[in-house]
Parts: structure tokens; sequence; C-alpha cells
């Protein structure tokens, strides 16, 4: 009943496409759903959680947990300095924020990229907030969004539903979780198969960034970079998302739409208008969700 449900939830994410794409795409999702549930021992496992300063519990009672991902050791194409380094930033502040377990990921397969996934899920099922941050390659192939592993081969565009990571899986992840439900992309970065990949199928292939998606209710996704345009990752040790999210996420008395709105003035303002993030979705309406909430 439960993968029938993430299956359904992770589908209506989906942008809208002809019905051949959209048919392919819905197979897809399906199909990584299984694989995300199978039960296959990683090949480089996440580090164990770590449980944040104080109660299990953050100031507002409820239980907060991530799991933060940081792929910069590509084995196919060009490596990324930052990612790791970002993941440990934001891991490190949300850790200093209390949530209650914090997971820092680096450098995951595409099997440890599913096992962590799966475990997570698991984890945001008994939380009132699940947030999943993400460092890497990313790229979108006829509308599905993919993050990329560090050990995935692309020759075709087939081959992304293979050796890939839809985003849908992550969403479906944090879907668990009883008030918030927050995705973090810092992922879209040039196509790093754009100049090698070989089409094989009659879908939209971009050379920059993720497409735009439509999440379900109660959920949130941030792109480091609106879609189409690319993330910076950085001439110093932290990309300019990164930096200015670990920044602003410390900011008492921000509500978390709020939020996400300065962090994307912040970025632009950072970048000389090169980079402006991108929100999609929003928590339930009728709570409000504050990373620090304040005196």
């Amino acid at each position: 009943m439960a993968a029938r449900y993430d299956y359904r939830s992770a589908s209506a994410t989906l942008t809208k496409l002809d019905a051949t794409d959209t048919a392919i795409a819905r197979r897809f999702a399906k199909d990584r759903l299984a694989a995300l549930l199978a039960v296959a021992p990683p090949s480089a496992p996440a580090q164990k959680p770590t449980q944040g300063k104080g109660a299990a519990a953050g100031p507002s009672g409820d239980r907060k947990v991530a799991l933060i991902i940081g792929n910069g050791a590509y084995r196919n194409v060009r490596q990324l300095d930052n990612p790791p380094r970002d993941a440990r930033l934001i891991a490190d502040t949300l850790r200093g924020l209390g949530f209650a377990t914090v997971t820092l990921a680096p450098d995951l397969t595409r099997d440890s990229f599913f096992s962590a996934l799966r475990t997570f899920g698991a984890e945001a099922e008994k939380s009132d907030w699940a947030v999943v941050y993400y460092a890497g390659h990313g790229m979108e192939v006829g509308g599905v969004n993919y993050l990329i592993p560090t050990d995935a081969r692309l020759a075709t565009d087939h081959d992304a539903e293979s050796q890939a990571v839809a985003l849908e899986q992550v969403i479906a992840a944090v879907g668990g979780a009883r008030k918030l439900k927050l995705v973090l992309l810092d992922a879209c970065r040039d196509n790093p198969f754009d100049k090698t990949m070989r089409r094989t199928i009659a879908l939209k292939l971009v050379s920059k960034g993720l497409s735009n998606i439509e999440p379900e209710a109660g959920f949130m996704v941030v792109y480091a970079a609106k879609h189409g345009e690319t993330a910076l990752d950085g001439e110093t040790a932290n990309s300019p998302f990164a930096t200015v999210l670990a920044r602003d996420i410390r900011e008492p008395k921000v509500e978390v739409r709020k939020l996400f709105d300065i962090v994307r003035d912040d970025v632009w303002k950072a970048t000389n208008h090169a980079q402006q993030p991108f929100t999609y979705g929003s928590p339930p309406g009728r709570e409000d969700f504050y990373f620090v909430a304040g005196k």
C-alpha cells in the first residue's frame, strides 16, 4: 500500500508532457521506486546519523531529520570540488539548529543513493520535518529531472532511467513526514553528458539546469537556480547557494516561506545577478515553520 501511494505521489510531480513522454516518464518513476524499495547493500554507505545539539525535538516540539548528500568525486565526468564541502556545511548548520538526526552522505553511487533514500524515508515517517539537501550534478531528460550518482555512465539519453536517480524518488523520501517536506537542490549545473550523450528516443534533452516541477500540496522544493538556468559551483570553498543558505537559515523568527525569498535575493545579489534560486510548492498553509523560532 505504501509503495503504491509513493508511486502515485511521485508520478503526480512530473511536468506536463505529451502523452508518449508522460507514459515513458511514469513507467520510469514506477521502476525507480521499485529499486528504491528493494533491499540492496550500498557500495558506499552513508555516514551514521548524528544527533543535533539539544533534545530530539526542536523548540517547537517538532522532530526534525535531514539527509545531506554531496556528490563531487565523479568517475566518468568532470568532478566537482564544492558539493562535498557544501554538504558538510549544511549538515553542520542543521546539527547546530537542533535537528534530531542529520545524515551526511558524500559521494553516493547509484546503489548507495537508493539505499540512503530508503533508510531516510523510514526515518521521515517518524518525524515532523524531513529535509533532503543535494549538491552535485543534475540534468533533465524529457521533462524528468535526474540527480547523478558518482558512478553514472550515460552513453545515451535512455541510460538516465537506469543510471541516475529521478527527483521524484527524492520527493517521495520526504513524503512520510507529518508536517514540513522540504527538498533543497544545489544541482542545476550544466549537463555533464551534453556533448557525449547520444539521443535514442524522441525526448527533449537540455544542456542547462533542471526543468520546472509541480509538487503536490504540502511539499516544498527549492532549486539553487530557476529551471533552465545554471547554478554556480563557486570560486571559494562553497557554492553561493550553500554559503547564503547556511547563513540565512540561522536568522531567528523567519518563517520558511520568507526565508527562501531572502535566500533568493541574497544569492541573486552575491552572484551579481547570475543566479536566482526558485521555490516550487509550499508547506501546509495552516502552520508556520521556523528553523530558528526565536523568543
